[in-house]
């Protein structure tokens, strides 16, 4: 575990400054004649909730998945500096399944090539005062508590986030936040969030079950998409965590990226082309020098959901 927390450190100097998605929660996104996937993704993620936050007094607010967030008094600053008074708004979402990442384009990688980590949950936290965008004063934090997902065991969990500054290609390589564990307590883990002006935090485990295993490249095949755009990511099954590959020619026909040896796994292929969406998944086991190539159908923007549902 130690190496690995090293290792974090060490990546989290190699990223390169980029934007960052979720500087701005779009409540309703812009929809176009064609059919992008953030587009997609816009519609059918999981929505925002807003709460109203009053500024001078502690207060909890409950969100629709069951989590809870309390908020010290007298502990948010605008962006210059000085405390904020009156109300503020809490936008939030909340992300718990797997077919919950795919929607929203939130896999669990811990940078591009990395090992992956399985969640405990992926919250998006924001607090605006009109235009401007707050955060806490240093020494303070937001408590959370949020329900355990189906089938989480019990293996160690810690508190990530997204840095402020990401591989121009990649906007979902986690850090590590705290060395500090997170409390689980029957049925809920209990964290404190520093939080800052980044927007997404992630409580999870390391993928224990391969922590020592041998990888290997793998490469999954699609159609190019030159005048559209494609997502390929690998769903280990029985695991609450999700994989994303890049494309590895310019083509983007072939996607790769380093995985433990004999992890049993999903593809997931999503695709859009001229307003059309097409999806395919196909089942695996991983070895050395594996290339698959996923089938993939023109499906409707309901059917696509309802297949990534079910994945």
């Amino acid at each position: 575990m130690i190496r690995y927390l090293t290792l974090l450190g060490a990546a989290g100097l190699l990223l390169a400054a980029g934007c960052r998605k979720d500087d701005v929660i779009s409540c309703t996104p812009t929809v176009s004649s064609s059919l992008s996937l953030k587009n997609f993704s816009g519609r059918n993620s999981a929505a925002t909730q807003t709460f109203t936050l009053a500024l001078g007094a502690s207060q909890t607010i409950t969100t629709a998945g069951g989590a809870t967030l309390t908020f010290p008094a007298n502990s948010l600053l605008l962006p210059t500096g000085s405390p904020a008074t009156g109300t503020a708004q809490v936008r939030l979402r909340e992300l718990y399944t797997v077919p919950d990442m795919v929607l929203a384009n939130m896999p669990t990688d811990i940078v591009r090539q990395g090992n992956m980590l399985v969640s405990g949950g992926e919250f998006n936290i924001q607090i605006w005062q009109n235009a401007a965008r707050l955060r806490l004063a240093v020494g303070q934090a937001v408590a959370l508590q949020s329900p355990v997902p189906t089938a989480q065991d019990t293996t160690r969990q810690y508190v990530w986030q997204q840095p402020t500054a990401v591989m121009a290609s990649d906007s979902a390589g986690w850090q590590l936040a705290s060395a500090q564990r997170v409390q689980a307590l029957p049925g809920l883990y209990r964290a404190s969030l520093p939080l800052d002006s980044i927007g997404w935090w992630n409580l999870d485990q390391f993928w224990h079950a391969y922590y020592s295993a041998s990888t290997a490249r793998i490469t999954v095949k699609t159609t190019a998409t030159a005048a559209g755009e494609t997502r390929v990511y690998l769903r280990p099954v029985g695991y609450n965590g999700l994989m994303k590959l890049w494309p590895a020619t310019t083509a983007g026909t072939d996607w790769q990226r380093e995985v433990p040896i004999g992890a049993e796994l999903v593809a997931v292929v999503l695709q859009s082309l001229n307003g059309q969406l097409y999806f395919g998944t196909q089942r695996l086991t991983t070895s050395s020098g594996l290339t698959i190539s996923p089938v993939v159908t023109a499906v409707s923007e309901a059917e696509a959901v309802r297949l990534i549902r079910q994945l």
